[in-house]
């Protein structure tokens, strides 16, 4: 746990810095999806619980490591909040953007907490369940999708769950890899 909060600490960091750089390159973003779903189901253990993922191939230039953690943290923490029903996880294309959709059955989350689950060293939930994250998850996800020039929302309502939804713009695919940095946009 120690150390997962270091990592943390020091990526928002990079992040912040401006020092965090993207590589991107051609990421077939349902491939890839794909395989941070079948890494995940081993979460799931003996709950009641189905992960699957829905879509069909779309090939963006993105940074696959980081859209990998950003799929990654939104299905981990879809499977961490949801006891029992399941997670869909969704891409597809929407005009010049790849949309990735992450939806549980969880218990959802309240207009109070929605407020605030992007800011560092927030948390929300069960005093259980916040004890084994850092707080930093989400304020991480949301600054690589700024990165990206992206964007990510949620949508929720208790007792019925929530699905948050990452848009991210395709690119030109056909451009070759790159190694620059980025900045995130400011902050609105």
């Amino acid at each position: 746990h120690l150390l997962a909060l270091i990592n943390d600490i020091l990526e928002l960091s990079a992040i912040e810095s401006g020092q965090l750089r993207l590589s991107r390159g051609r990421v077939d973003v349902f491939a890839l999806a794909n395989e941070v779903v079948r890494e995940a189901r081993g979460l799931v253990g003996d709950r009641p619980l189905q992960v699957r993922i829905e879509g069909a191939p779309i090939v963006a230039r993105v940074d696959a490591r980081r859209v990998r953690q950003i799929v990654g943290n939104l299905v981990n923490n879809a499977i961490k909040f949801t006891q029992r029903g399941e997670v869909v996880i969704q891409v597809q294309r929407e005009g010049g953007l790849v949309e990735i959709s992450v939806r549980d059955t969880g218990p959802g989350i309240s207009a109070q907490e929605r407020a605030i689950i992007f800011e560092e060293y927030k948390q929300v939930g069960s005093q259980r369940s916040r004890r084994r994250g850092t707080g930093l998850g989400l304020a991480i996800t949301r600054r690589l999708v700024m990165l990206h020039h992206g964007s990510i929302k949620v949508d929720s309502e208790l007792g019925r769950g929530s699905t948050f939804r990452v848009l991210l713009p395709i690119g030109n695919v056909d451009a070759p890899p790159s190694r620059k940095q980025s900045r995130p946009p400011e902050a609105r």
